[in-house]
């Protein structure tokens, strides 16, 4: 996230329109409430302040340095009280901070149910495995994690697919899409990457699956 803001930044000042994705590894936070994953935003650099207008999202200066993107809740004259999408007042700033607006957000595809996601997944591992020559071991270990996956869905339950075990916390589907899509770009890839890095990749989603199960039965797990 940090490279997009300074990409940003430095296409605003140069009067530049910027899109980009949100990418499935950054941290929605306090704006979860409008954006989503894998959504596309065009920002158009604001050259008058005077143009903005109550609901738009902006892009601006923060107090301290730091920039965001967030909402204007309210304008009186040249101050604008910026707020989050879930409740938080951040407070007000002048215009001349605001650097820019979205003028376009574009959804994301919707991603396909977990059963499906399991079945492109195992179909991106296997071949990976056959195209890299991966040893005996080496296939074992990556489709043990496919397998792994799979009774974590059967043990959540499709009604706990989609829940978010804590706020600002992932789904059990929105991470497996995340690693689904990881390990398919994999599988076209030129030369294909070795097939433990996306074991690693993998061991770490379960046990984020686990993690998911633990948080969603607020349970306390104690370790010998």
């Amino acid at each position: 996230m940090a490279k997009e803001i300074a990409t940003s930044v430095k296409a605003l000042k140069e009067g530049r329109t910027y899109t980009y994705h949100l990418s499935d590894g950054g941290d929605l936070a306090s704006m979860r409430g409008i954006f989503k994953y894998g959504q596309e935003i065009t920002l158009s650099p604001v050259t008058d302040f005077g143009e903005v207008r109550v609901g738009d999202i902006v892009f601006l200066q923060w107090k301290g340095g730091s920039y965001i993107l967030h909402l204007v809740q309210e304008i009186a004259g040249e101050q604008f009280l910026i707020v989050n999408s879930v409740g938080k007042v951040n407070g007000w700033v002048h215009g001349s901070a605001i650097l820019g607006k979205v003028t376009r957000l574009v959804d994301p595809q919707p991603r396909p149910a977990v059963p499906e996601m399991l079945v492109r997944l195992e179909a991106a591992c296997q071949a990976i495995i056959a195209r890299s020559g991966a040893s005996a071991g080496e296939a074992s270990r990556l489709l043990t994690v496919v397998e792994d996956l799979r009774w974590y869905a059967r043990r959540l339950g499709q009604e706990r697919w989609e829940r978010l075990p804590r706020p600002n916390k992932w789904s059990f589907a929105s991470n497996l899409w995340y690693f689904t899509k990881r390990a398919c770009a994999a599988a076209e890839a030129e030369p294909t990457p070795p097939v433990v890095d996306l074991t690693d990749q993998g061991k770490w989603v379960v046990g984020f699956a686990a993690e998911v199960i633990a948080l969603l039965e607020d349970r306390d797990w104690e370790y010998l």
